[in-house]
């Protein structure tokens, strides 16, 4: 009797290694020397939904810088999700500097707003520094304005309030108002002589334009406003005595190019003879020299009157 022939076994199936998700050891090793490499915190995620590791930071490196560090360390690194989270100092940074270049509108609301601070940060590394110390201070006042204190726990900086504070009132706010720096002043939220005659007179467009974006009146116009105050307050008159210089030599500067100008006008001028002054004698002659019987009037100083 013949046996019959024996059913070879089904095919396991074959699962590469490739297809595997990394184990979560290998995953943290990973995560540690990303964090080591950019000083920053990042932490990995397993999502069971997806089968999948995420690794997850605040602020610090792009995404792009992250994406490619980490695929020269891990041949697979496509199959690890990165993310990176913005925390409420970096996006409340990000406020102060777009409401100075005036690009944040209270019309789309603190979602819109938002959605645009994270779009601008989207390539911008460590979102969260300061550029300045005076920025630096301004970004802590306003976290501090903005920070509300709920029933349990320490207080908080709310972020739609922060938004609304800057989109409201400026960022002129976040500085003293009458806070004239000294000579050799530390506080970085002290006032410049120039921007403490403009917060002080500032009025209408120049005004707004303070309270939006730090920008200050023309020298000449702050010193006029000082000058012009019937009582103004010492720190006042002080500002304004630091700026005369300036002043001065920005007054001698336009009449230094006034003189040229008119010089090289002359200087070009064709000169006339006694036959051009016969002929067009309403025409006044040119400089280094005069028509015959030309008399020459002395023009009176303009506190005195003609005679």
């Amino acid at each position: 009797m013949r046996t019959p022939d024996r059913t070879p076994d089904a095919a396991a199936p074959d699962v590469s290694a490739s297809s595997r998700p990394p184990r979560g050891p290998q995953v943290r090793r990973i995560a540690d020397r990303l964090s080591v490499q950019f000083r920053v915190p990042i932490e990995p995620q397993y999502e069971q939904a997806g089968h999948r590791w995420t690794l997850r930071w605040y602020d610090g490196p792009t995404v792009g810088a992250v994406r490619c560090a980490l695929e020269r360390l891990f041949p697979d690194g496509e199959r690890l999700a990165v993310r990176r989270d913005l925390t409420t100092r970096a996006l409340v940074l990000a406020a102060i500097r777009e409401t100075r270049a005036g690009a944040m509108h209270r019309s789309v609301g603190s979602w819109g707003q938002r959605y645009h601070l994270e779009q601008l940060l989207a390539d911008q590394e460590h979102p969260d520094r300061t550029a300045d110390p005076r920025e630096a201070a301004m970004l802590e006042r306003l976290l501090e304005a903005s920070s509300t204190t709920p029933v349990h726990g320490a207080a908080a900086p709310d972020l739609a309030r922060a938004f609304d504070l800057v989109a409201r009132d400026g960022i002129a706010r976040l500085l003293p108002e009458h806070r004239l720096a000294g000579p050799a002043e530390q506080d970085a939220l002290a006032l410049s002589p120039l921007e403490y005659l403009t917060s002080r007179y500032a009025t209408g467009v120049h005004r707004s334009a303070w309270e939006t974006a730090l920008a200050t009146l023309p020298l000449r116009t702050a010193v006029a406003a000082a000058h012009q105050d019937p009582q103004p307050d010492p720190d006042a008159a002080r500002a304004a005595l630091t700026l005369l210089p300036a002043l001065r030599a920005q007054a001698s500067a336009e009449l230094d190019a006034v003189e040229a100008r008119l010089a090289a006008v002359v200087a070009g001028a064709p000169a006339r003879d006694a036959d051009d002054v016969a002929a067009d004698p309403g025409r006044p002659p040119a400089a280094g020299g005069a028509a015959s019987g030309s008399v020459s009037t002395p023009i009176p100083p303009a506190h005195a009157p003609a005679r």
